[in-house]
């Protein structure tokens, strides 16, 4: 664009900053993008490193060349052989990502109509804080409907010290950025320069009467003295326009060209002369939209305060009206508790929104997000799970809103209507909408029996299964008309469950019957399909790609199997990912040769780097990707099938890799072989950080470690799983494990357990709702006597560990003696 374009251009944008604001012309858009990118990175590169990640950084590049080939996870392998994996473990091989960002926001109603204001706050690791998203169209591929998000127009950073220096820039001397309390959605960072303390703290509120609907940042700044002789602290708010418009101050008010507010400071004074351990505080206001109204208050401290302590106690009171969960592991508890937090704050009332800033801004899937909803279900927040359910179906059981989708999506919720009855056992989505359950349903039988055609007189391998279709997947990996195994798994499994609800529900057995039938026909023949379909080559085990039936006859795909799904073909990566979705519907059961197959070839042919899966490399990027969206279901698999070992190493890896370092946001997919030994790893503004189903998958894991309810194809056989899934350490002598009030299919249980040298004591509140057939205890090491309630106790397992507990009490009290 010109001069004269881009001022025309400026000029428009900045008389139209709000949300209404869209930037039509491509070029335009992309230039105000890279501009935005240009600012952040610009950051990262004025970063002094402390001489610990330096040398982790170092450490870390000696393994690449073994991580980027694989082909079977090697590192993995190492850390596996030398015992059970840990936190600890994973660490000591590569660095995590330690420039890290994060979001401000709020909460909203699943029940009320999505509001006009819905995007969240970015924190970046230097305590800099953006707002107004700009949004625009990138491309004219997607025509005049393509808006994405494009960059924050606001930006405000913090510069501080004699020099005025980034905050955070030497890193030696600083904390990063983190949550208060370790967990709340309150962001604190301590920075230390010239012989002052600067300590930042940043929340987000939406005070009354000082706002149309957004949120604000609340900031904060306190300055102190830890010298011996006196200091001057030094405090400068830089407010940039990414659009380039000029801002002014007029008194305590930071103003862009049309006059309206940008932030409002308790003191505008940029030196502070402090004694020897004196201290001074500087609040600030941030609206995340230009007020052009003059609603934001001014801002002080004591309006601070009285933010910070609101923000504060409903945070805490949001935790508390839910389960509660303790284990050995502070990082685990603050991990768990952020991210639930962090999964509140990116749902738009009725939408659970998939990401945060440029990428999936407004985006939701009914299997990433359809899933990631039950967790909150899980978690205690039953309400809360129900009211986001019925967006999904909206998008899924109409060719019209489920697009090229629709032949995988129209039985996802069907599938989601049973997992929230178990759950939470409501049936209002039933009521909603069961005439489109109802024509699902019958529409995915009348599917299948169209392909029950006989070629010269026998069955096909196609027989019975769905019509072809596209892979209901990204568009580049979905090139080929084909029979979809992963689409008929999803309608298999939906078609069961629907059956199952209309049973156990008693809203119309006969009816559910007649499709549970039809569903066990649908499964057998799927999966006699797959194991005839299943390529054998000699050193490996069978392949079964989940995205095409034929698959040596089908062009992009075959004909010779993937031989590496991290660094092959496009379509190799999607494998993985439609096992890893499959996998959570628990159509495979351990016992199912099927399922095994497809596990172990993705383990052993580069589906995974340090126990994270592995993403095909982005354009001409130089770095090996992860993309840990698509591992849990993977990893609750191998937890099923008794390979405990296994689980915990993907549980640790999300730990330690799939998330940042000290705020816990996860993508996507990211860069990691070769990046985060480079620049601390930086969470870029253009990457997809945070994620909702990646934060929904790490609670799932922990919440499946504990507490697991036996599935037998996707129905409850009775059984439920305690601690199946924890490591070992957490029984050890000293250790608690606390469960309060956890939502299981068969009614809300909580547990205590206490390890002391040779023994543990277990506490146990038994689930009431629904009847269940036994709980198992899993100790993981040989016993030698188990009391139940002061009695001897010999219904267990004494080699591995299990103690078989019969419904009947409410309570049980086990003591068991290795």
């Amino acid at each position: 664009m010109t001069r004269l374009a881009w001022f025309a251009f400026f000029i428009g944008l900045a008389l139209a900053a709000d949300r209404n604001t869209v930037i039509i012309d491509p070029a335009a858009s992309r230039e105000f993008k890279a501009r935005y990118v240009a600012l952040t990175d610009s950051w990262e590169r004025e970063t002094e490193f402390s001489p610990a990640e330096e040398a982790a950084m170092q450490a870390g590049k000696k393994w690449e060349a073994l991580m980027m080939p694989g082909p079977d996870d090697p590192l993995a392998k190492k850390i596996l052989a030398a015992g059970e994996p840990s936190y600890d473990a994973l660490c000591s091989y590569y660095p995590g990502k330690v420039l890290d960002r994060t979001i401000l926001g709020t909460y909203s109603d699943p029940r009320q109509p999505m509001g006009d204001y819905n995007d969240e706050f970015a924190i970046y690791w230097n305590g800099a804080i953006a707002a107004n998203l700009i949004k625009g169209r990138l491309t004219d591929r997607l025509g005049a409907t393509g808006v994405q998000p494009l960059a924050h127009n606001t930006v405000v950073l913090f510069r501080v010290g004699p020099n005025t220096e980034v905050f955070g820039r030497v890193r030696k001397n600083y904390s990063s950025i983190g949550y208060e309390r370790g967990y709340l959605p309150i962001v604190v960072a301590i920075y230390e320069t010239g012989g002052v303390r600067y300590r930042e703290t940043a929340l987000a509120d939406k005070p009354k009467g000082e706002t149309g609907g957004w949120d604000i940042a609340y900031v904060r700044f306190e300055m102190t003295n830890i010298s011996n002789a006196p200091s001057t602290a030094v405090l400068e708010e830089d407010v940039i326009l990414n659009d380039g418009g000029r801002v002014t101050m007029a008194h305590d008010r930071v103003l862009d060209p049309n006059g309206a507010v940008l932030m409002t400071v308790s003191d505008q004074r940029r030196q502070f002369d402090l004694k020897p351990g004196e201290s001074v505080a500087v609040s600030m206001k941030i609206p995340y939209v230009p007020d052009a109204k003059g609603l934001t208050g001014a801002a002080s401290n004591a309006d601070f305060e009285a933010a910070h302590q609101r923000v504060q106690d409903f945070w805490e009171g949001l935790l508390a009206n839910g389960a509660r969960i303790e284990v050995p592991e502070a990082r685990v508890n603050n991990v768990s508790r952020s991210l639930l937090l962090q999964n509140f704050i990116l749902a738009d009332g009725p939408r659970f929104t998939y990401g945060s800033g440029l990428r999936y801004n407004d985006s939701t899937y009914p299997q990433e997000n359809g899933f990631a909803t039950h967790v909150f279900a899980m978690y205690g927040f039953k309400d809360y799970a129900d009211a986001l359910q019925p967006w999904f179906v909206g998008m899924s059981v109409t060719r019209e809103g489920a697009g090229r989708k629709y032949q995988n999506r129209r039985a996802m919720v069907l599938h989601h209507l049973l997992e929230n009855y178990r759950l939470t056992g409501k049936t209002d989505l039933f009521d909603r909408f069961k005439a489109d359950y109802h024509r699902v349903a019958d529409e995915i039988i009348s599917d299948r029996r169209s392909t029950m055609v006989e070629t010269q007189g026998e069955k096909p391998l196609n027989w019975g299964l769905l019509p072809p279709d596209k892979p209901g997947a990204d568009v580049q990996a979905s090139t080929q008309t084909v029979y979809v195994l992963g689409h008929n798994i999803t309608n298999c499994v939906g078609l069961q469950d629907f059956g199952r609800f209309l049973t156990v529900t008693g809203i119309d057995p006969q009816r559910g019957r007649k499709y549970l039938e039809e569903a066990a026909d649908f499964r057998k023949t799927l999966l006699s399909a797959m194991e005839r379909a299943a390529i054998r080559v000699p050193g490996r085990p069978p392949f079964i790609d989940l995205q095409t039936l034929f698959f040596r006859e089908t062009p992009d795909y075959g004909p010779k199997p993937y031989d590496d799904l991290g660094n092959g073909r496009l379509q190799g990566a999607y494998s993985h990912y439609w096992a890893d979705m499959e996998f959570h519907y628990n159509f495979f059961n351990p016992d199912d040769q099927v399922g095994r197959w497809i596990a172990d070839y993705i383990q052993q042919r580069n589906g995974f780097v340090l126990g994270c899966t592995r993403a095909h490399p982005l354009g001409t990027s130089p770095y090996g990707h992860i993309n840990t969206v698509y591992d849990g279901g993977y990893y609750n698999y191998r937890l099923r099938s008794g390979q405990v070992e296994d689980f915990l190493l993907g549980f640790y890896a999300r730990l330690a890799f799939a998330m940042s370092r000290y705020v816990y946001v996860a993508s996507e997919g990211s860069p990691f072989i070769g990046y985060n030994t480079k620049d601390g790893g930086y969470v870029g503004a253009d990457y997809s950080f945070p994620n909702s189903a990646s934060n929904a998958d790490t609670l799932l894991m922990l919440r499946n470690a504990l507490v697991f309810e036996e599935l037998k194809d996707d129905i409850e056989t009775g059984d439920i799983h305690l601690l199946r899934g924890v490591p070992r350490a957490w029984l050890a002598d000293g250790k608690q494990i606390r469960v309060e009030r956890l939502p299981t299919y068969f009614g809300e249980l909580s547990m205590q357990v206490a390890g002391k040298s040779d023994e543990i004591r277990a506490v146990i509140d038994a689930p009431l709702r629904n009847p269940y057939r036994r709980l198992l205890l899993n100790v993981r090491r040989p016993v030698k006597r188990v009391t139940v309630n002061g009695k001897d106790h010999p219904d267990c397992d004494f080699e591995t560990g299990v103690v078989r507990l019969a419904a009947g009490a409410k309570k049980y009290t086990v003591e068991v003696r290795y």
